[in-house]
């Protein structure tokens, strides 16, 4: 099996805050950010796109203890904006969009 490059970029500079995420010879890319961050998340031009995104959060009750919501959208920036105000249960969020128009 061959390996693969992930290039990595820390939006503010430090771990754990606003990322990026994207694989050589791959259209997808990822955004992931804590919920504290989800404002700068939406000024981005990714959270304009088609996508699907995983809302995460802490819960002793899940398997392995983090509770995962996943879901889709046109526009994934107008979800997320919802999700703010209806679920409460989730401090990250993880976004997987295209680079171009094919995902």
């Amino acid at each position: 099996m061959s390996g693969k490059q992930i290039k990595l970029f820390l939006v503010d500079g430090t771990p754990g805050g606003l990322s990026t995420a994207e694989i050589t010879n791959w259209t997808g890319h990822v955004l992931t950010a804590p919920r504290s961050d989800v404002g700068e998340l939406l000024r981005r031009p990714e959270a304009s796109r088609t996508g699907v995104y995983l809302l995460l959060g802490d819960d002793e009750s899940s398997i392995g203890g983090v509770r995962c919501y996943v879901g889709e959208a046109d526009v994934i920036g107008d979800r997320l904006r919802y999700h703010l105000r209806d679920k409460d249960f989730w401090d990250r969020v993880a976004v997987v969009t295209s680079k171009d128009t094919n995902l």
